[in-house]
Parts: structure tokens; C-alpha cells; sequence
């Protein structure tokens, strides 16, 4: 590998065999990177390799010369140019060396290398030459596990490369149906969940849909839930505290039947803003907890000397009959 003067009319730009990136996922150039070009130039010169005399593929860098095409209209740049003879999986093993220098893989990127990684070499070769560059412990698991991945539908792969889908509970809509999958990620996409309530949402559906005998997407589909998502007046966060608590209380009906209980007995009470009376988790036991907020010392020794009026100290509650 040398650096070489390519013109950038001999870049097939279409040739994508050592992209990590899906084609359907839409690669922006960062405003940023062409800004950079414009004031230094490349300081970290592309990668491609020579198909022809004339003609090349780009290994690593794209972003780099879309941004310096944009930024400085050349004809040619330097490159890091790799010949004919180069192996693919060395080709793809720079590909990846590149793509870690800046980030970790994506889990996309991941199953996108291992897919064309299997191509060239078996899964144990791949498993242990490139998987612990990628901080994942030398077992095909690692492998299979992701390939998975690549049988989800496309808005589900984008959302993952970009961060707002987790990949285990995208493995886990990936055991659903095609509704239902499309269902649940339509909600997870429009309230913008946390990886936590992502799982929550997938685990909870998934037994209610069970329980009462029906599909998840009827059960996101009901009348209920369409009038927690499409609220007018609850912003994202507020739609979804609401659609949680919806369905913790579909999920544990007792439960929710206790703590909706406990909260009337507690309104009973007209207790002074300093206190606050707990019940145990789950209501697993009858004793509640009784705690008392004081600004100073003062203040509590004065609410201190009204409690032990009523209560007799411990000695004499030992030896009174």
C-alpha cells in the first residue's frame, strides 16, 4: 500500500463491496468534515483498490472524498492505493482497521463485516482474528447473533445504525410477527423509548397479547393506547410515563388495584407536606414506612418531643404488664 495521485473520476463510487453500510442507509457528509477539508486538506488519506488500470473501488474514506469533492472541486486526491493482487480479507480487515479508529462498529456495521467476512474465510477464522477488535469475546455466537440482524426490515436496521433501536430488542421484535413487529417498532419510533422501556414494551405486550388471546398489534392498536400516543396535548415523555403506567396496570391488575388503594387510603390521611407514608414493594408486607422531612435540628427535636410523648420508652414497654 503507497500513496498514490488518483484521479477522481477513475473512483467507481458505486461499488460498494467493502462498505459496512447497507446501501439503503443514507450516508450524509458531515458539514463539519467538508469545513475541515477546506481549511487542511485530507489529513487522513482515503483507502481504495486498483480494479484496472483506470479504475478503482474505495476501501475506507468515502465520506472523506464526497467532503473534499464538495469542499474543494480537485480532480485528483491522495489516496492509500491497494493493487489488484491485495487479498479481499486483508482489503477488509483495513476496512474495519479504519472504521475503529474513529467509533465503534454499529451493530449493522457489525453484521454487515461478518456477512462479507464469511464470504472469504470460516466462522472460527472470523471469530478469532477479528471479533475481539470489535470487543466481543471469540465465539461464533457473536456471529450468528448478529447476522440476525440483517433479517430485519429495513426502518428497523436504520434506527439501529443510528442509534434509537436496540439491537437485543431488535432481536427480540425479530421472533414476532411481521404486524406486530411493525407494531411495537411504530411505538418505539414515535415516543423516542429508552433502551428500558423498549424492553418493557416488548416483554409487556407480549404477555398481555398472550394472556388475552390476541395479536400486539390489536392490543397497540386499541382505543386505549391511541388515545395515550395521540394525545394532543402530552409531549413524548408525558405520552410515554402514560402508556407505561398503562400497561403495568394491565400487566399486574392486583397490583394496580392495591396502589390505587394505598393512594386513597393515603389522601385520607391529609398528611402535612414533611411527611410520607411507603408501603412495601409489591405490598409483599402489611408494615408501611413513615418518613419525616425536618429543615434543622431544631425543627426536628420539636416534632421529635411530640412522637415520644406517645410512645413509653423501649425499657418500659418491656416490663409494662
Amino acid at each position: 500500500m503507497h500513496i498514490s495521485r488518483i484521479n477522481i473520476n477513475h473512483i467507481d463510487f458505486d461499488d460498494d463491496s467493502f462498505s459496512l453500510v447497507p446501501p439503503f442507509i443514507a450516508s450524509q457528509t458531515p458539514a463539519s468534515l467538508v469545513e475541515s477539508i477546506r481549511r487542511c486538506g485530507i489529513l487522513h488519506p482515503p483507502v481504495v483498490k486498483e480494479k484496472s488500470a483506470s479504475s478503482f473501488t474505495i476501501v475506507a474514506g468515502r465520506k472523506r472524498l464526497l467532503a473534499a469533492i464538495e469542499a474543494t472541486g480537485a480532480a485528483t486526491y491522495d489516496c492509500h492505493k491497494l493493487t489488484e493482487k491485495t487479498e479481499a480479507i486483508d482489503i477488509l480487515a483495513i476496512c474495519l482497521e479504519d472504521a475503529l479508529l474513529s467509533r465503534p462498529l454499529t451493530p449493522v456495521e457489525r453484521a454487515v463485516f461478518c456477512k462479507k467476512a464469511l464470504a472469504l474465510i470460516d466462522e472460527n477464522e472470523l471469530a478469532s482474528r477479528f471479533l475481539p477488535l470489535m470487543g466481543l469475546t471469540q465465539s461464533v455466537y457473536h456471529i450468528q447473533r448478529d447476522l440476525r440482524l440483517l433479517e430485519l426490515e429495513e426502518p428497523l436496521l436504520i434506527a439501529m445504525h443510528e442509534g434509537f433501536l436496540d439491537d437485543k430488542v431488535a432481536l427480540e421484535l425479530g421472533k414476532f410477527s411481521f404486524s406486530d413487529r411493525v407494531a411495537l417498532f411504530e411505538v418505539i419510533n414515535t415516543l423516542h423509548l429508552s433502551v428500558g422501556n423498549q424492553k418493557k414494551l416488548a416483554i409487556t405486550c407480549r404477555e398481555l397479547a398472550a394472556r388475552n388471546n390476541t395479536t400486539i398489534s390489536a392490543l397497540l392498536h386499541s382505543p386505549e393506547v391511541d388515545s395515550i400516543i395521540n394525545h394532543g396535548e402530552a409531549n413524548s415523555p408525558q405520552k410515554t410515563s402514560n402508556l407505561m403506567k398503562w400497561l403495568t396496570c394491565e400487566r399486574f391488575p392486583r397490583l394496580s388495584q392495591a396502589e390505587k388503594e394505598f393512594q386513597h387510603f393515603i389522601a385520607g390521611l391529609a398528611l402535612p407536606d414533611q411527611a410520607r407514608v411507603e408501603h412495601s414493594p409489591s405490598f409483599e408486607k402489611d408494615e408501611l414506612v413513615l418518613t419525616l422531612s425536618c429543615a434543622n435540628r431544631k425543627d426536628f427535636l420539636a416534632i421529635w418531643q411530640q412522637i415520644r410523648d406517645h410512645f413509653p420508652p423501649a425499657q418500659e414497654r418491656k416490663t409494662t404488664p
